[in-house]
């Protein structure tokens, strides 16, 4: 995997995790900003 999909996939995790605390605003921001990264890292590696 990549530098960049191993780091998006990181704060994705980190963003489901605090959303506990954040009420519910970084799931938000796991699933519109870092969702996309991973999905595209993980199509540039598949192809």
């Amino acid at each position: 995997m990549s530098e960049a999909y191993i780091e998006a996939k990181k704060e994705f995790i980190n963003c489901l995790v605090m959303s506990v605390f954040g009420f519910g605003i970084p799931i938000v921001i796991a699933f519109k900003e870092w969702l996309p990264i991973m999905r595209a890292e993980k199509q540039k590696a598949n192809a």
